[in-house]
């Protein structure tokens, strides 16, 4: 009876503090991402959803250099600082600017690689040329979303995600309905833009008073900096696992009918990430407040994979039970030849989620940040020579083992290394 009245104590407190609209805003968020992906699959063909998946992945690549990582370091530093909410305005300011000037610059090389280089799938570079203008909405978005994430504004953050969402499906449906695959981005990028435009006149991100912060340091800048591209580094590392193995896949088969099969088959997976992350969108700020006291760090740690770890068993087994009837009624017969892949992606998850997610961020929290760097310098390298041994034995199905393997390595390694952390800060704190 004491660990029930526990556990509905902190469901309550958790619901008070905004976890409840986390969640179901990522929730509703992955539904509408399920309705978009079900409608978009059935108005291309396969051979044009193809084209468009090995596009997005190449885009996806230029993506990794967002802002050069300043979203996670405004995250890091105004969490630290949001008592004092001129400075966290003060570092927000400095990460829009500074993500804003390298993202156009990052739009001019992606619209330069889209017209000048070639590619194995024809029709890939005039795509890749559209989603010039999606780096630099897709920053500002972010970093209106990261001011309400560390003042704790959890209802507001919610809503604003929720809008985007049900916007870029929205966007996304009618471009490609109307102007198939070239639609589907362009729309995509104009609902970017609306949610911008929301997020500062319905939800009321202070853009004014932010512009008008002080400017930071030279010292400031500098530490700035110096988390973002450790961040970025990080988040690239680890999205590299998912962005390898289909560019591989078209440059080891250069078929985009497997292309767009083993595409299919990680969406689901992919998407369920959203569960970690909206996890993580709710503690990360308490764990940065907190990163001084490591006896609280690890106690919540293991509260926190108690209850999560169980969560992840269930959806895991659920997807791989169910597989065939997933793949036939979420995206058709045709992509029933995606179900092995899938189940394997879907044991994927469970450490992924778990594992290398959760404690990925909170060794951020920690400002842990090398650790990251070289788990994903071993993810890889790994990523690479897996891919290319695994691809070529057993095709679009040794891309996903080599996902399994990766996520199994940094999740063991990531264990490892934070309990052990958090034992020797605890005991250095005792003495």
């Amino acid at each position: 009876m004491k660990a029930v009245g526990k556990l509905r104590a902190m469901i309550s407190k958790a619901r008070q503090t905004g976890l409840g609209h986390i969640f179901g805003a990522n929730t509703i968020n992955q539904i509408i991402a399920f309705a978009s992906s079900f409608i978009l699959i059935r108005i291309l063909s396969k051979s044009e959803n193809g084209v468009y998946s090995y596009a997005f992945n190449i885009y996806s690549f230029f993506a990794l250099m967002n802002g050069f990582g300043i979203e996670s370091a405004c995250l890091q530093r105004c969490s630290e600082t949001a008592k004092n909410s001129e400075k966290a305005d003060s570092y927000l300011k400095f990460g829009m600017l500074f993500g804003s000037k390298i993202n156009i610059f990052l739009g001019c090389l992606i619209a330069i690689s889209g017209l000048c280089f070639s590619f194995p799938l024809e029709g890939v570079g005039r795509m890749l040329f559209l989603f010039a203008l999606m780096p630099f909405v897709t920053t500002v978005f972010n970093c209106i979303q990261t001011y309400f994430r560390y003042n704790l504004l959890n209802v507001e953050y919610s809503k604003c995600s929720v809008v985007n969402t049900v916007l870029i499906l929205c966007g996304s449906v009618a471009g490609a309905y109307l102007f198939k695959a070239t639609g589907l981005i362009l729309f995509r990028e104009l609902a970017m833009a609306v949610s911008i435009v929301i997020g500062i006149y319905v939800y009321k991100f202070p853009v004014m008073r932010i512009f008008k912060a002080v400017k930071i340091s030279l010292a400031e800048k500098k530490d700035m900096l110096r988390l973002a591209v450790i961040s970025m580094v990080n988040v690239a590392t680890g999205q590299l696992l998912y962005l390898i193995d289909v560019f591989l896949i078209g440059i080891i088969i250069s078929d985009e009918i497997i292309v767009a099969s083993y595409k299919t088959a990680t969406i689901i997976p992919n998407a369920l990430l959203f569960i970690p992350s909206a996890l993580v969108v709710y503690i990360y700020p308490y764990f940065a407040q907190n990163q001084e006291n490591k006896t609280w760090v690890k106690e919540k740690f293991f509260m926190v994979l108690k209850y999560f770890a169980p969560l992840n068993a269930l959806v895991s087994i659920v997807l791989i039970i169910f597989a065939p009837l997933i793949i036939r009624i979420v995206f058709g017969s045709q992509y029933l030849d995606a179900v092995p892949v899938f189940r394997i992606l879907s044991i994927s998850y469970f450490f992924s989620a778990t594992f290398r997610k959760v404690i990925g961020n909170l060794l951020v929290t920690q400002r842990k940040l090398n650790v990251n760097f070289w788990v994903g310098i071993l993810e890889g390298l790994l990523n690479i020579i897996s891919n290319w041994i695994l691809i070529h034995l057993f095709g679009a199905i040794g891309a996903a083992i080599t996902t399994l393997i990766i996520s199994i390595v940094s999740s063991a390694v990531l264990m490892c290394y934070f309990v052990k952390y958090l034992n020797r800060e605890i005991r250095k704190e005792e003495k």
